[in-house]
């Protein structure tokens, strides 16, 4: 199976995945409008995976860009599901999930369909078989479970974490108009803090019994906490959106995060384990709450440069595709080939061609699925949405 990624000894698992206008003193929520800065986080985060997967000696935490994605998703989707409720009285459920469908699989079926020709060309008749079953589970939105379960999936291992965020778009809209009915907004905070506290005991508690790393490292169950982080720092947005953080808060956070990257697995892995990736989803957290708050802010500024929105726009396509091309970089070309940039370019110049050609067309069809343009402001409800990818 094409498995073979960082030529440094990376793997997937911690050694021990409308434009917005000017600077508001009111935070923006996932619901109000672009937010650039939060694309170009969203690109940080991909370089944190890409780093990991081919440098990991160098960057050995830089699987944490998967746990600033996931807090990422967790923050906007609950934007966005309750923005509709406060201006509907109701979420349109059919329509939500069509939205998901067009933002993810058109580029995923074509990376699947590119990957089975490449393995017919490129591979034996048992590896091809195996690689080819590892792209069908991620299309079935299996590669969780498998790779929790131990499964090998070689270059496809990195789509776990799209089962996982798919998991999510299923269950949590459905819990949230629950909750939302049922205590309201205010009271869903303290639902959802006590809901946060008890996926934060049974991570630890699987660490404690000593559950195997890839079981606590790749299952949904062990990895809600990090979502619902995120959902909850959007529910506490909504009720109190003139809060703001200190300015040096969120700067501080995303340094912690960067150290993380860059500090030796031994000392990050075990603590990532008991209980620090908790702590890294709420550097995260507070990071996000800086750049909405303070988007005139600094690092709010430099997050929101055009080269790093551009990134980030395409960071879906660039983590669909950059294990498998760093895999058929190994597999294809010769060893003197450095890894890194190779992987990076490539990744990029195809990401930037599935997103112009495959993503975008499928984009505007979101349109006919209540992603309707909002009345106050003339901002794109479908902006936001996008951002949530």
């Amino acid at each position: 199976m094409v498995s073979k990624i960082d030529r440094s000894g990376g793997r997937g698992l911690p050694h021990d995945d409308a434009d917005g206008a000017g600077a508001l003193r009111r935070p923006r929520l996932p619901s109000q409008g672009y937010l650039p800065q939060l694309d170009g986080l969203r690109a940080v985060a991909v370089l944190f995976v890409i780093l990991f997967h081919t440098q990991s000696s160098w960057f050995p935490g830089g699987y944490i860009g998967v746990d600033l994605f996931f807090v990422l998703s967790g923050f906007l989707i609950t934007g966005i599901l309750v923005s509709e409720y406060d201006r509907t009285g109701r979420v349109a459920l059919g329509a939500f999930y069509a939205r998901r469908a067009l933002r993810l699989l058109p580029a995923l079926l074509f990376l699947a369909l590119v990957l089975c020709v490449a393995y017919l060309v490129l591979v034996g008749p048992e590896q091809r078989e195996r690689s080819i079953g590892a792209v069908l589970a991620a299309i079935a939105y299996a590669t969780s479970p498998l790779a929790a379960a131990g499964v090998d999936l070689g270059s496809m291992l990195h789509a776990w974490s799209l089962s996982v965020e798919e998991y999510f778009y299923v269950v949590w809209p459905i819990l949230l108009i629950l909750l939302l009915r049922w205590v309201g907004r205010k009271r869903a905070i303290a639902a959802v803090a006590a809901v946060v506290a008890v996926a934060i005991g049974y991570r630890l508690i699987a660490a404690l019994l000593g559950w195997p790393l890839e079981r606590i490292y790749y299952a949904a169950d062990t990895r809600a906490e990090q979502l619902l982080i995120g959902c909850l720092l959007a529910l506490i947005l909504v009720n109190w959106a003139d809060r703001r953080p200190p300015a040096w808060l969120s700067v501080v956070s995303a340094v912690v995060l960067a150290a993380f990257v860059v500090t030796p697995g031994e000392v990050t892995a075990p603590f990532y384990r008991f209980g620090g990736s908790t702590f890294i989803a709420g550097a995260a957290a507070l990071t996000i709450w800086g750049l909405v708050a303070r988007s005139d802010g600094i690092m709010a500024r430099s997050l929101a440069v055009s080269p790093m929105v551009w990134v980030g726009k395409r960071s879906y396509g660039i983590y669909l595709w950059h294990a498998p091309i760093a895999a058929l970089i190994v597999l294809a070309l010769p060893e003197w080939v450095p890894l890194l940039p190779a992987d990076l370019v490539i990744t990029l110049v195809v990401a930037a061609l599935s997103f112009r050609y495959i993503e975008t067309p499928f984009l505007k069809l979101k349109t006919h699925f209540g992603a309707r343009r909002r009345s106050t402001g003339g901002r794109s409800e479908t902006g936001a949405d996008l951002a949530s990818t």
